[in-house]
């Protein structure tokens, strides 16, 4: 065996004392002998013992199967939420964009070990209408790569994720230098006349806006639901995927009872037009341009009532005129949109999203 100090416990056999007693006896020598044999062979077989023993254990410790994390399940790029689950109760870290620092807010980086490792399908608008979300994904949209969406299972399940940030963006009458906590924003969908399901069927973000709301939520202590959590995930994802420029964040929900096929054709194709919007700079210069001058003001000033009727904010330029984009010149479900709601025929709407769509 050899010396030297290592890891290995070894057991080092006693020797029986010299006595002389055992010198007197005989027929003790032969017994003797072979009561040291044995002790010998008892004290390997303990080596053996303890040798495996310990290879067991440490194969255990550091090579065994590992249980099944949360962190597992999330960094498929998916969220499913939990019946009943509590809301995670540590206020987000703002998200940390490389170069950019917005003014008075904490931009500490998010943690990024998860969002490395989740895969982005990229698909064109067909396929992605054809996908069916068991639970929540993110894509990427493959006309336009700077556009995300994130396809969730029902109404409610979006409502979830996104409402908060409704309400701070683009919502009438609510604050947008703060985000709402559970109590104010139920109160506000209450008073617009909605559920939490119906706050929005669909919904359109710049990723600059979703930077500045986790950011005002960690400022505030906000407490995120699971569902915020998760597209604070998929937004750092993104994020991480296509670097320190704006990108377009969407989302819509799959056919369900109050959802149909065509509708959700219809949310898709309308939110895909504000993506162009927000990360196609000369699509937005173009939509302006159309606003501006081949509106009338009184046409203006209709399509400003229709949408603060939905519950836009009418004070907000930028939200006038993408929304009326999207509205004229992609949605084409008229439960969503017609000329009749805007007191105008069909013949001038025609004129109106050809002008929109003359730039593509």
């Amino acid at each position: 065996m050899p010396e030297g100090p290592d890891d290995t416990v070894r057991i080092i056999p006693a020797h029986a004392p010299v006595g002389q007693g055992v010198h007197a006896l005989s027929p003790a020598a032969p017994i003797a002998g072979s009561a040291r044999s044995r002790g010998i062979l008892v004290a390997l077989i303990l080596l053996l013992v303890v040798v495996l023993g310990g290879s067991i254990t440490a194969w255990v410790i550091f090579a065994g199967p590992r249980p099944e994390t949360t962190a597992a399940a999330t960094s498929t790029g998916s969220w499913s939420p939990q019946p009943n689950a509590a809301a995670i109760a540590v206020p987000a870290e703002p998200i940390g964009i490389p170069g950019v620092v917005q003014a008075g807010l904490s931009n500490a980086p998010v943690q990024r070990s998860l969002s490395s490792r989740v895969i982005v399908p990229v698909l064109d608008e067909q396929s992605l209408l054809a996908h069916a979300a068991p639970i929540a994904r993110l894509f990427r949209l493959r006309e336009n790569p700077l556009v995300f969406i994130l396809d969730f299972p029902s109404l409610d399940e979006q409502g979830a994720a996104m409402n908060r940030l409704a309400a701070l963006v683009e919502k009438a009458g609510q604050p947008r230098d703060r985000v709402l906590d559970d109590a104010a924003l139920a109160r506000a969908i209450s008073e617009a006349g909605d559920t939490a399901a119906t706050y929005y069927y669909g919904h359109n973000y710049r990723a600059s806006d979703i930077d500045r709301f986790f950011a005002l939520a960690w400022r505030d202590r906000v407490t995120l639901t699971p569902g915020e959590e998760w597209l604070r995930l998929q937004h750092a994802t993104a994020r991480e995927l296509v670097g320190d420029v704006d990108f377009a964040v969407l989302s819509i929900p799959g056919v369900e009872r109050r959802v149909d096929a065509s509708m959700r054709a219809a949310i898709l194709h309308h939110e895909i037009g504000h993506g162009h919007f927000f990360t196609r700079p000369s699509f937005a210069a173009h939509v302006n341009r159309v606003w501006r001058e081949v509106f009338t003001e009184a046409e203006r000033a209709s399509f400003r009532r229709f949408l603060s009727s939905e519950g836009y904010d009418a004070q907000l330029e930028e939200v006038m005129v993408n929304e009326t984009m999207a509205f004229v010149a992609f949605t084409p479900d008229r439960r969503f949109f017609n000329a009749g709601m805007v007191a105008m025929d069909d013949g001038r709407l025609q004129v109106l999203r050809a002008a929109f769509l003359s730039a593509f």
